[in-house]
């Protein structure tokens, strides 16, 4: 490597060839596209290319929450209310377009249907029958503030919870239907046999009283899109450019094909779409839990993006600021609805909402595209740098690097990967109240002749061994609340380390973590494993309750245990709680010693807790 060049080692011989004295890279560079955009929070998002006439190619993202949750495809009738987490109602309005324009390809199939197992209707979300079992992911809250639209981002599932993965629509079950509102009116809609969306497939194994077809549904959704695990992303983090890379397949032809970008946000209100215009169904086709817990989750549908881009050998850049229609709210078409005055568009009054759910760009757009130049140093029209002489005093110009033979050559025009990740760790991370579902990931930057650009970064509870178990691995999450992807910083030099935590993770369960880099040319380097086995949830009963202790004369009192369960069990598991809990601690010993000193305060205090020990007993047990 020439001093001081960290890119500039390169593979493959270079020669002069007949009179015309080009360069010939020892490999050709492979056709590369990169598609940038910046998303809102939440935004859910199907990436995929056609060709200019409309044959769908290719898949190339599709986020977490459909491809693996199973959101589109899961019991739970249609109309359902919606939370955080939420467990049922079939999400079919989140990427229709994308989902409908798949399934209907030549060549490709939909998914099967999945419906409650043995409940009373599919807009009942309590249980008729022992029909669930544990969930380490999705939830029902108990306090219904926390499952409002606001709250969104403010709780966590606090409690274990069981739920029914149900099981498919089958041929026994004709005419099966589910109950559905237009306006003032209701009427049973008689279910397909198919989905245009894949089922859940984070269930680890058949447990409890799962129905038979629970342990099938990661296959059978596989079977039909085996590309489901590489195309799958994270809920991308808010604000935060996306460049997404795409190495274009050998077989297809150069010429003019379409970048689709369909996003859609769950409860993106305006005055056409709301909790008003389509509200919480009141029948007694849908139980207590429908109607009284959750948000009408039906804001505006998913908005769909176009970039039409030339694939050829010259490169190029293409760009679209404006949507290009929006899909059906309910999903039942894959049609392109044109974008009319019921879609917001006003990045200012509206940020976020409908089409700034894609946020605009420094370039003043929202979606872009750039081809690569391919082989810039082959054939008798290369360009002059190919043949410039270089060397640690002469660098070569932008976009080319210096070569083994002391010639500038296209910086994608030879072949080369990142080296393997030299030494990652995996620990339990250092707070007791967040080591069952936090770890921290420690890792040193590998050689790389190219710039990075990216790690892939993905946990699994299977061994990941190849590079079949390392796509069938979820990326990893940041360690907070949101399940949004974690970024990890790419601006080290090799050898240095880097140290970044994980979350979203579960208690007293062996987690397998691989990590590799990616180059600007989009080739990966072997990976590295690291495992780790989480903790307990820790429920400590150090600090004691100063208001009341104040307030019952004892640390000892029952009231005061049951209060301390009740911190530890469920405000200690959740950010707010934790929040609450801090505050006490810092005001709360002054507030206990005027309680303590009077005691008319302290009879006032008693009767004030009364309740609330009583509904903390309740929960607490």
């Amino acid at each position: 490597m020439l001093p001081g060049m960290r890119f500039l080692q390169w593979l493959g011989a270079l020669s002069l060839v007949g009179a015309s004295l080009f360069v010939t890279p020892a490999h050709a560079q492979e056709r590369l596209v990169e598609i940038s955009f910046t998303p809102t929070a939440r935004a859910q998002v199907a990436l995929w290319i056609e060709s200019e006439d409309g044959e769908f190619m290719d898949t190339l993202r599709l986020t977490e929450s459909v491809s693996v949750r199973g959101i589109g495809n899961r019991p739970g009738a249609l109309q359902m209310n919606s939370g955080f987490r939420w467990p049922y109602g079939r999400r079919e309005g989140v990427l229709p377009v994308w989902g409908h324009r798949r399934a209907n390809a030549p060549g490709q199939q939909a998914f099967r249907r999945v419906i409650f197992q043995d409940r009373n209707s599919e807009g009942f979300a309590s249980r008729t029958s022992s029909d669930a079992s544990r969930d380490d992911y999705f939830c029902l809250s108990f306090n219904q503030d926390t499952t409002r639209r606001d709250a969104l981002d403010a709780v966590t599932c606090a409690s274990q919870f069981n739920s029914d993965k149900g099981r498919y629509l089958g041929s026994g079950d004709s005419g099966y239907s589910e109950p559905y509102q237009e306006g003032a009116s209701e009427r049973m809609r008689q279910l397909s046999m198919t989905s245009v969306y894949p089922p859940r497939r984070d269930i680890p194994a058949r447990s409890g009283d799962d129905h038979g077809d629970v342990a099938n549904f990661d296959e059978d959704a596989r079977e039909v899109m085996p590309e489901l695990d590489a195309v799958t992303m994270a809920t991308p983090a808010a604000d935060v450019i996306q460049n997404i890379q795409f190495t274009v397949p050998s077989d297809w032809p150069d010429g003019n094909y379409v970048v689709w970008l369909e996003v859609n946000v769950e409860g993106d209100y305006n005055s056409d779409y709301s909790d008003v215009t389509h509200p919480t169904p009141t029948s007694e086709r849908w139980d207590f839990w429908a109607k009284t817990y959750g948000y009408p989750y039906r804001g505006q549908p998913s908005v769909v993006y176009q970039v039409p881009f030339v694939l050829s050998s010259d490169g190029g850049d293409f760009q679209v600021r404006t949507p290009a229609g929006f899909g059906a709210l309910e999903g039942e078409d894959g049609d392109l609805r044109p974008i009319d005055g019921t879609i917001s568009d006003d990045p200012t009054m509206a940020p976020g909402s409908g089409a700034d759910r894609l946020r605009v760009m420094a370039d003043d757009n929202r979606l872009r595209v750039h081809v690569v130049p391919t082989s810039v140093c082959l054939g008798e029209d290369a360009p002059p740098e190919c043949f410039s002489e270089c060397d640690d005093r002469r660098p070569c110009a932008d976009g080319f690097v210096c070569g083994d033979g002391g010639t500038c050559v296209g910086v994608c025009d030879v072949e080369a990967a990142p080296e393997a990740i030299p030494a990652i760790t995996l620990e339990n991370h250092e707070d007791e109240f967040h080591a069952h579902h936090w770890a921290v990931v420690r890792f040193t930057v590998p050689d790389s002749e190219r710039a990075l650009t990216r790690y892939e970064l993905r946990v699994s509870n299977d061994p990941i061994v190849d590079e079949t178990s390392f796509l069938r691995a979820r990326p990893a999450k940041e360690a907070n609340l949101d399940t949004v992807e974690l970024t990890v910083p790419v601006e080290g030099m090799p050898g240095d380390e880097i140290e970044v935590n994980i979350g979203q993770l579960t208690p007293e369960t062996r987690f397998y973590v691989a990590l590799r880099a990616v180059d600007m040319c989009n080739s990966s380097g072997d990976f590295a494993v690291a495992e780790i086995q989480t903790k307990e949830i820790h429920f400590t009963t150090v600090s004691p309750c100063f208001v009341a202790t104040a307030a019952y004369g004892s640390p000892m009192a029952d009231e005061i245990g049951v209060l301390r369960r009740f911190r530890d069990r469920h405000l200690m598991n959740n950010a707010l709680g934790r929040a609450f809990v801090d505050a006490y601690y810092e005001h709360g010993p002054k507030a206990a010693a005027v309680i303590a000193e009077d005691e008319d305060l302290r009879g006032v205090t008693r009767a004030l807790l009364t309740p609330v020990v009583a509904i903390a007993d309740l929960l607490a047990r």
